[in-house]
């Protein structure tokens, strides 16, 4: 079985020992191999480049911070296993103080328990399904907000660009929350009947027969959510026998996958993905700082970076490391996240961020909205 992170073996073997001097730690916690490790490695970078800023400055409150990575396998069993052990573990070698994430959201009740159990701070710094909104634990933040935004954002874009288009909504059971929340928009909005739903379990994920159904329904544009090779391929079959048929994808969701698989008909596709802020007045500080630093940010790499200074501002603001001193600087309080200020309520912003829009063009992705 491969390591759950690289400091596996030397943490098992520590796993109850204590140690005296040691650096200040935060992890990220991502997909760092397979499907998901473009996001995992922009997020990694974004931190990478925050840590270092740090100690360059001298640290935190004197203190060198290091960075330790811990793969995310997105999967149930290891995820909770991985939460028990960073909870288990002693050694403050390589124990976290804080864990910028995980990534992805198994067993998300008991990961967090465990790790608020421990004392460890959690920064979520992606979208998360409002589903999690009730969980709460004083050292935890949702930094920028809910999933669910997307079904705003989708149909927005929808209503000033496509409006006469008819919908296709497929979705697997893991987004059916996302895929009811795209259908009050359009009720809400006087649409619905412009909307087709389709379940891949429903179909038994038998791409040709959705296709079938989709054109059958007269649709001519797709919103589709699922794992990355299911969305591709249902990609795939829907421009394979219509190449104008529109196809939008949630970003994080199918790279690299979606690329690979859509070959030369991922031209035009549309995806939904969080803002790259570089146009935003309030990051513009921000932007010159990493660029000063040889860095330009794409993708979750700001995010990354930006969960790293929100952890850094509360130390500094509680002045300690210390879990509840942590939890207690959060609240009431704004933070500067480089885009601009946050606010939270028992761990939640009061705020989500939109999600922007994305062309595939000329071997790039170009934001369109």
């Amino acid at each position: 079985m491969r390591f759950i992170f690289k400091y596996f073996a030397a943490i098992i073997t520590l796993l109850l020992s204590t140690s005296v001097f040691a650096d200040i730690n935060i992890a990220v916690w991502a997909p760092l191999s397979e499907d998901k490790t473009s996001a995992g490695s922009e997020l990694m970078t974004g931190a990478q480049i925050a840590v270092k800023e740090l100690n360059q400055e001298g640290g935190l409150l004197g203190e060198k911070i290091k960075l330790i990575p811990i793969e995310d396998e997105c999967n149930d069993s290891l995820t909770v296993s991985t939460a028990q052990m960073l909870a288990l573990n002693k050694d403050t070698t390589y124990k976290p103080s804080a864990i910028i994430g995980p990534y992805c959201f198994n067993q998300f009740q008991k990961v967090t328990d465990t790790l608020a159990q421990a004392k460890i701070f959690q920064i979520i710094p992606t979208m998360i399904n409002g589903t999690y909104a009730g969980t709460a634990h004083s050292g935890l933040i949702k930094m920028v907000g809910y999933k669910e935004q997307q079904a705003k954002d989708f149909f927005s874009f929808y209503d000033k660009t496509f409006n006469w288009m008819r919908v296709a909504l497929i979705f697997d059971k893991n987004n059916a929350e996302i895929a009811q929340a795209v259908r009050d928009v359009f009720q809400n909005n006087g649409k619905i009947d412009a909307l087709s739903n389709y379940s891949f379990e429903d179909y038994h994920f038998d791409y040709s027969d959705i296709a079938e159904a989709a054109f059958n329904d007269d649709t001519q544009m797709a919103f589709i959510l699922g794992d990355a090779e299911h969305v591709a391929y249902m990609a795939r079959k829907l421009r394979s026998n219509k190449r104008n048929y529109i196809i939008f994808v949630n970003k994080y969701q199918v790279m690299p996958e979606f690329e690979n698989i859509m070959g030369h008909l991922i031209k035009n596709c549309y995806f939904m993905g969080l803002p790259s802020l570089k146009d935003r007045p309030e990051f513009t500080e921000t932007l010159v700082k990493l660029r000063l630093l040889g860095i330009e940010p794409e993708g979750l790499a700001v995010y990354g970076y930006s969960a790293v200074q929100l952890w850094s501002e509360l130390v500094k603001k509680a002045h300690s490391f210390e879990y509840k001193k942590l939890a207690d600087s959060l609240e009431d309080a704004s933070f500067d996240s480089g885009w601009g200020q946050l606010m939270f309520t028992n761990g939640n912003p009061t705020n989500t961020l939109s999600y922007s829009i994305y062309s595939y063009q000329n071997g790039e992705y170009t934001q369109v909205y």
